[in-house]
Parts: structure tokens; sequence; C-alpha cells
């Protein structure tokens, strides 16, 4: 992807979170409101990702803290739905620097997703892999306003989490273990296409760098940035 595409990539984005909030009435900020079938809504909360889904549905901080210290722990093991989920949460909960970079590698996740998948293996409506796909593009197009729209208020942040997010992007989870019943291209050519993933996100770190002013000018014109510097957070302590 070449500079002016990415940027105008990024200018979409900024225009999609404001987009998605102009609206007459009122919109709580602090809380997503959206749903991915049938992994999660917001509605409940409503959460199915297995066996973290109660706590990452849990109104009890402790328990809710818990489970997201053991999915820490299992890094490796986690799907491109569990991420997404947990980042929500977090960010609903007011761990919005935290959620920021679970959602940067959910989206990393669920980009591995497809770019691994042997499409012309996948099925149609009602098969593993073609829901999936779906899925992970569903997760980043309604969760992105919010999260990104409170991410692109600290440039300097975001850029260190894109770039954490990037080294760590160069592990591959067992990608038949956390999405059985989906066909990927052959393992020999696994790495090369990860590794050209992961390379494309210097683009983006780039791009951060070069138009951080032209960003935040565009977000004070939209009045996002007013916002969600409004929103408060809360630092995740280790357990």
């Amino acid at each position: 992807m070449n500079m002016k595409r990415l940027f105008l990539t990024v200018c979409a984005v900024l225009a999609q979170c404001t987009a998605s909030h102009a609206t007459p009435f009122d919109i709580d900020y602090s809380r997503i409101h959206i749903y991915v079938t049938p992994f999660y809504n917001w509605d409940g909360p409503v959460v199915s990702v297995g066996r973290f889904s109660a706590g990452l549905a849990s109104e009890n901080e402790d328990e809710f803290l818990a489970t997201i210290a053991t999915m820490k722990e299992e890094w490796l093991t986690l799907s491109f739905a569990q991420l997404y989920v947990a980042a929500i949460r977090l960010y609903d909960r007011g761990f919005r620097k935290e959620s920021v970079y679970w959602f940067y590698t959910a989206q990393y996740r669920g980009r591995q997703f497809g770019t691994l998948l042997d499409e012309a293996k996948m099925g149609s409506i009602g098969s593993d892999g073609f829901e999936l796909l779906h899925a992970q593009n569903a997760f980043f197009q309604l969760s992105g306003p919010w999260i990104n729209g409170y991410a692109f208020g600290d440039l300097d942040e975001l850029v260190k989490v894109v770039e954490r997010v990037q080294r760590e992007a160069r592990q591959i989870p067992d990608m038949e273990s956390l999405y059985p019943g989906v066909t990927f291209k052959e393992k020999r050519v696994w790495i090369a296409e990860n590794d050209a993933l992961a390379d494309r996100m210097s683009d983006l770190v780039t791009m951060l760098k070069d138009q951080k002013e032209e960003i935040r000018r565009q977000r004070i014109e939209s009045g996002m940035d007013k916002t969600f510097s409004e929103l408060t957070n809360k630092e995740l302590k280790s357990h």
C-alpha cells in the first residue's frame, strides 16, 4: 500500500468515526454499541467466545480482570474474536488505553486469518471459513469508530502500540487449533505471507508520524477530539 493510499485510508477512518456519531440523538461514547453474531451483543452484554465468555461479560470487575489476566497468559492461543470482544469490554469498563492494544492485536489476527485462509476452499454462507472471514471484517468496521476515535487522540502512544503489535506478529498462532473446520493455505507459505502482512504495518507507523498535524487538524474540525478527550482511562494493573 503506497503512502497516499494509506493516508486516504486513515482519513476515511476518521470520517467514519465522525459519521458514526453524527446523529441528533445522545450517544454514550463510553460504551461500544455493536453486535457481531454469534460472538457479541452489547445489549446484555451477551458474549459467546468459548471459555472466556462468562468472565468477559461479567459486571464484577474482579472477575472480569481475572479473565483478562488469564487471557494475557495465553496470548498466542487467542482467536481474533476473543481479542475483539476483550478489546470492546476493556473499552466499556474504562481501560481504554489497554483496549487499543487488544484491538490492534485483534485487527492483525483477523487480517492474518484472511491472509492464510484458503479462500478457494472456504465455502459459502454457513461454512466456518466464510462466516469467520466476514466476522473479522464486521468486528473491525463496527468497533473501529469507537476505539480508533479514542486511539487517534494520542498518536505517539498509538505508534508505540502499532510497533508492539508488529513485533509480536512475527509469531504465528496454531491456526488450525484456533479455527477448527477451516482450511488454510499450505504451511510452507505461512511465514512469508505473515511477514509480508506484518511488514506493511511500517507504512502505518510512518504515516502516523508524518501526518500527525493533519490528523489532529481533522479531529479538531470534526469535533472528535473534544468528544473522545472527555473519556477517562483506568490503568490496567498487573495480576
